[in-house]
């Protein structure tokens, strides 16, 4: 077993609003403000490049986390908003990332 598809699975017994907010929004949130403070100062090329491969795998590595996560909520239409949301910032970072690399 992978140490990757050991955290899936743990996410899987994991409250919906954790991996949501504490494990997704919030480091992803922390990660983008850093892209955008290197590029604003005189960062070094290959580092933002680096960060930008780095945001690629935990966006998707956090899709497959709340995906998982989805069905441990009270109300199901909380997994369902949460899917969507995970889905729509990752497609927003793939594009960001694409245009940012250009």
């Amino acid at each position: 077993m992978t140490r990757a598809s050991w955290l899936v699975r743990l996410a899987g017994r994991t409250p919906l609003w954790k991996v949501f907010w504490l494990y997704g929004v919030i480091p992803s949130c922390v990660l983008w403000g850093v892209i955008a403070w290197l590029m604003v100062g005189d960062g070094v090329r290959g580092i933002v490049r680096g960060l930008l491969v780095v945001l690629l795998a935990y966006t998707a590595w956090i899709v497959a986390m709340v995906w998982h996560a989805a069905p441990n909520t009270t109300d199901a239409r909380y997994g369902v908003l949460a899917r969507a949301l995970t889905v729509t910032w990752a497609i927003n970072t793939v594009l960001m990332v694409f245009f940012l690399a250009l």
